[in-house]
């Protein structure tokens, strides 16, 4: 059995500690107790203090609960098959508005090509470790590092794309900070040990029009290959939406 924690263990036990203090320090429950002490509590404010005592400990177990499912423990799965432990695959995903178009397979999501060939890319590479980094308004990690390919392929799946109302257009160039941030320091964790693989995944429309895509060249050296997975079709190419690839 592993651990994987979302938040680091260290971060996860102070604040369960700060609130298990707040929770035990509440003066209500104090001034009941000393009270009690006195011999002056009645019947009724016996009745409140076995109540409060009673949320005191369910609130106590609660936080106890988020710090046990916090540390996701995990039982690897003998009937995986490790391809390469020291190789990690990143995936990159643009959420923007545009993968809303209308034009995979038919008449269906973009996105949701994207999520069918993600998928498909981590059931081929079984036994990798797995990251998601999404950007639309923002860029954001969605997961760390992880070889359980369940959890992967169900983050895929659960990805939202922007709201349309707050939408403000494509950049590619914002998810460049959180890109070499994720890879320096997944690979100063490994101690120079991972090698990258990355899929960035976009369909390539840059609706600012006064930005120009930056140059990504910074973060070559932490990749040993990769791909740039393109989506679109040939006639809003035509129309002046260009896909990436």
């Amino acid at each position: 059995m592993i651990t994987n924690p979302i938040i680091p263990i260290w971060v996860m036990t102070i604040l369960s500690a700060v609130l298990i203090i707040f929770i035990i320090n509440d003066k209500k429950i104090k001034n009941l107790i000393k009270t009690q002490k006195s011999n002056e509590i009645t019947d009724r404010q016996k009745k409140l203090l076995k109540t409060y005592r009673i949320n005191v400990c369910i609130k106590i177990g609660i936080i106890i609960l988020l710090f046990i499912i916090n540390l996701r423990f995990m039982i690897p799965n003998g009937e995986s098959t490790s391809i390469n432990s020291d190789l990690s695959v990143l995936f990159v995903i643009d959420t923007s508005v545009s993968m809303r178009a209308l034009d995979y397979n038919g008449t269906h999501e973009r996105f949701e090509g994207v999520v069918n060939d993600l998928c498909y890319i981590v059931d081929e590479l079984q036994g990798c470790k797995f990251s998601i980094i999404t950007f639309g308004d923002i860029a954001q990690r969605e997961i760390p590092f992880t070889t359980d390919s369940d959890m992967v392929q169900a983050e895929l799946k659960a990805i939202k794309l922007e709201n349309d109302f707050y939408a403000k257009g494509t950049s590619m160039n914002l998810v460049k900070d959180v890109f070499e941030e994720t890879l320096k320091n997944e690979q100063e964790r490994q101690e120079g040990n991972s090698k990258f693989i990355v899929f960035f995944i976009s369909d390539g429309e840059i609706t600012k029009e006064s930005e120009a895509l930056e140059s990504f060249s910074d973060i070559g050296p932490y990749v040993l290959n990769g791909a740039v997975l393109g989506y679109g079709t040939l006639e809003r190419w035509k129309n002046g939406k260009q896909p990436l690839c």
